[in-house]
């Protein structure tokens, strides 16, 4: 009975945020998502498939595949890497009644798909969709870094609700941009319509004060290197200078007003930014008293990109594209490395949780090879996909294979996981059985969240996970009984290194006297924090 009233005021409280919802927005059914009965009431957790596993040749980046529902992997991500993905590109369904775009409805209704392709004549085509996309893009806004950004791709179907959606989940204010690319040189001859050549690309930041993006890549064309005209004659080349105080159109009642040296204006700039220009002498004021910022052409890694991508450098579709190793993909490589190109963090850590057939992750190679870097994808997809009106195994037999022969020209490492679920009872209803279950079967989640991702020791009480040069470690004692606690104490003091430990606690902080006098050690505990994320997540799917 209490539990019924708790409910009750759980749908109160819901009814209410919605009543003081802003008029204007995006309103739809929203269609609660069944899985298959064996996991609705379970804890997910990511279990290696080590057969998968191709190990690094040196010390460049180890990347992570995941096969299995998105949604229960980016649940397992907000645990590993909340607040650490520096950019996410995605390539959703576009829901146009013929793509494979699949919804299971929860509710027991027999008109309704039940895991079944979704017609483009369909009711509740829009509000499936919008249900689908909704959960999944909440759950990616927590892993994203403050100064991270999302990139969608989509077309015509679904852009207007997309829209409308990631400014309700992003803020309008962390909206930068919507990018249109050329994806065909033929447009389709319809009657009573226009042809249509392009798709879009939608870019949000998750906090768009701290968004930094490279936007000067391609090859320098001939007419914008004649916009670098002044010389200074001090060694440093030509430069154009650039406007710093916003002007015209560019003013506007959101753009917050700054003082920088005195002069309080609606600066196009961080002051930070204006500040490391000032100190080295890149900023002047005009004869009429205009503050600009002086750019040289021997410091531009390329062009100013607009948000129109119809470039020779960006190449057209036509039917799919077999660019660099011979897998059709839907998006050219081209396009996928000018996106990530846009992040200026060579280091960073990029998620594709609709990854089909694994374009994200060849771009991701290519680049850290062209450019010396090592960024990190993490792929996401399932094991069963429709393409075109066929079954694929997709994960398995298109995705891991084309990842396996662009490795062995990189050197890379990949590590293989696969969703799992443990436990007999939903989150909110985890006994202390399930509680211990999770923590027995959380190592592959640990060591994915400190990037240790070798497995070198394990038994029945504990396990031992290091990084690909030996430098950092994961211990993880996942048991109640401590018979082996003093022998795994002594196993840490032998390793001499930076570890993380985490201890079966049924609290959420306790203190351990036996690793006091370790250095570089850091101990925390499981299952509870892992439990708290998960009920963050479970409340959230059911608001």
């Amino acid at each position: 009975m209490a539990e019924e009233i708790l409910k009750l005021k759980k749908e109160i409280e819901r009814l209410k945020k919605a009543v003081k919802k802003q008029r204007y927005g995006l309103v739809w059914m929203d269609v609660p998502e069944a899985f298959e009965d064996d996991v609705e009431n379970k804890l997910p957790v990511l279990k290696e498939v080590p057969k998968f596993a191709i190990n690094n040749k040196d010390d460049k980046p180890t990347h992570i595949l995941i096969e299995g529902d998105n949604y229960h992997a980016l649940t397992c991500l907000n645990y590993t890497h909340k607040g650490k993905i520096d950019v996410i590109y995605i390539d959703p369904p576009y829901n146009t009644g013929s793509d494979g775009f699949r919804y299971k409805d929860r509710r027991i209704l027999d008109k309704y798909p039940d895991g079944t392709e979704v017609p483009k004549d369909h009711p509740f085509r829009h509000s499936y969709w919008l249900s689908f996309m909704g959960k999944r893009l909440e759950l990616a806004k927590d892993i994203l870094k403050e100064s991270g950004a999302i990139f969608i791709s989509i077309d015509d179907n679904e852009f207007a609700q997309l829209k409308l959606l990631c400014d309700e989940i992003f803020n309008p204010f962390n909206f930068v941009n919507i990018i249109v690319w050329k994806k065909t040189n033929s447009p389709k001859a319809q009657a009573n319509q226009l042809g249509n050549q392009y798709e879009f690309i939608l870019v949000y930041a998750k906090n768009i004060e701290k968004l930094f993006l490279n936007k000067f890549v391609g090859e320098i064309d001939e007419k914008y290197k004649k916009s670098f005209v002044h010389n200074d004659n001090n060694g440093k080349g030509f430069y154009q200078t650039v406007a710093i105080i916003a002007g015209g159109t560019q003013r506007s009642e959101t753009r917050k007003s700054f003082e920088f040296h005195g002069v309080i204006e609606q600066w196009l700039y961080k002051k930070e930014t204006l500040e490391m220009w000032w100190k080295k002498n890149r900023i002047y004021k005009t004869k009429n008293g205009q503050y600009r910022f002086k750019k040289y052409l021997n410091e531009t890694n390329g062009r100013m990109l607009s948000d129109i991508w119809i470039d020779d450098e960006i190449k057209a579709l036509q039917g799919g594209s077999k660019e660099y190793i011979g897998f059709t993909t839907q998006k050219p490589l081209s396009l996928i490395k000018r996106t990530l190109k846009l992040s200026l963090n060579k280091n960073a850590i990029v998620l594709d949780f609709f990854a089909g057939s694994g374009t994200i992750g060849e771009a991701v190679m290519i680049l850290n090879k062209e450019d010396d870097g090592r960024r990190q994808f993490i792929l996401v997809t399932n094991n069963d996909e429709v393409i075109n009106g066929k079954k694929h195994k997709i994960m398995r037999d298109v995705c891991y294979p084309r990842i396996k022969k662009v490795v062995k020209l990189n050197k890379s490492g990949v590590k293989f996981y696969k969703t799992a679920f443990i436990g007999k009872h939903n989150i909110l209803n985890a006994t202390d059985h399930d509680k211990i279950e999770l923590a027995h079967n959380a190592g592959e989640l640990l060591a994915i969240t400190e990037n240790t991702l070798d497995l070198v020791k394990q038994n029945k009480f504990y396990q031992l996970f290091e990084d690909g040069n030996k430098e950092k470690y994961t211990a993880v004692y996942f048991r109640e009984e401590l018979d082996k606690f003093d022998e795994f104490t002594e196993m840490i003091k032998k390793l001499k290194k930076q570890t993380t430990i985490y201890i079966f606690s049924w609290g959420d902080e306790e203190f351990f006297d036996d690793l006091a006098d370790i250095d570089q050690i850091k101990v925390k505990t499981i299952p509870l924090p892992i439990l708290e994320i998960y009920k963050q997540i479970y409340n959230l799917s059911t608001e």
